[in-house]
């Protein structure tokens, strides 16, 4: 039996700021799943004000010109269509733990300091060993973010990863009214698609998810996705990342903090790729085999 199959199953908790941010790690949180862990999605808004891009181009028109039934959508309805949204995509993935808050966005720690209580509490219950979050700093040498905002404007993605961090101290400080217990998290990744290439750490391989994401994607129907759309998002966005680290299709990270290891650990499949055909590997990497190595 392998080391891998003797492990003791691990406790992930994903915070995110919307719903659809969590398809970011959905293809490793799904590995994780059918490995034996856990995972507990948390999506600190319900996304009611983010990509409703339908009441956005209706409320362009003129008046007369509008569509009653999408001008007169409210954000509770167009958020109770996107939470049962992110409820299916998480079924794809095999994830039965999903919270969905529903702090005001723009989400703002300074507006809801409340978040950061209500996550210690999450972190109590949950009792993660690997918390996924946002980058809380999205820099980039150029002083951008991936997203195109200079790094000293606030968006709801860095606010959302310092709630988290902020509740990780939290949860780890002694209770002296209530005795909680306190806890610790073992590994903090924060959510590649947030920082610039050069400072990903590393990528998992998720070719074997390509699909499941892209019916992810697809699923998000109120954000004006399509199939199509769905598989090109996915061929440029993971199929990029998947480029980079020299398989079909990845998901990427970066760690909180440098680890530390008792020796030098190299992954098995660095060691299969070393040691493998470079003509089988180049047929994976374009998806006429499924051999990596």
């Amino acid at each position: 039996m392998s080391d891998e199959a003797k492990r003791d199953p691990l406790r992930f908790l994903v915070v995110v700021a919307h719903p659809h941010d969590f398809t970011h790690c959905a293809g490793t949180c799904g590995i994780h799943v059918l490995m034996g862990d856990s995972v507990t999605v948390v999506t600190m808004t319900d996304g009611g004000r983010k990509h409703n891009e339908a009441y956005l181009d209706e409320m362009s028109k003129p008046e007369a010109k509008r569509d009653p039934a999408i001008a007169n959508q409210t954000q509770e309805d167009y958020a109770a269509a996107k939470n049962r949204e992110i409820t299916e995509v998480c079924a794809v993935f095999g994830v039965k733990d999903l919270r969905i808050l529903t702090f005001p966005e723009p989400l703002r720690l300074q507006h809801s300091p409340e978040a950061v209580d209500t996550l210690a509490d999450i972190i109590a219950d949950v009792r993660p060993h690997v918390l996924i979050t946002h980058a809380p700093y999205n820099m980039s040498p150029a002083g951008i973010t991936t997203h195109g905002l200079p790094t000293a404007t606030l968006n709801d993605h860095r606010e959302c990863a310092i709630m988290a961090m902020e509740a990780c101290a939290m949860a780890n400080m002694p209770d002296y009214e209530a005795k909680k217990q306190p806890h610790r998290i073992a590994a903090i990744y924060y959510l590649g698609v947030d920082v610039m290439p050069d400072q990903v750490d590393f990528y998992v391989d998720i070719s074997d998810w390509k699909d499941h994401r892209q019916r992810a994607e697809a699923l998000f129907k109120s954000q004006g996705q399509t199939e199509a759309f769905a598989r090109k998002r996915i061929d440029i966005g993971a199929g990029s990342m998947g480029w980079a680290a020299r398989t079909q299709y990845a998901e990427a990270f970066v760690r909180s903090q440098v680890e530390t290891l008792p020796c030098i650990e190299v992954p098995q499949w660095s060691l299969q790729l070393a040691s493998g055909s470079r003509i089988e590997h180049l047929k994976h990497i374009a998806g006429e085999s499924t051999a990596q190595g």
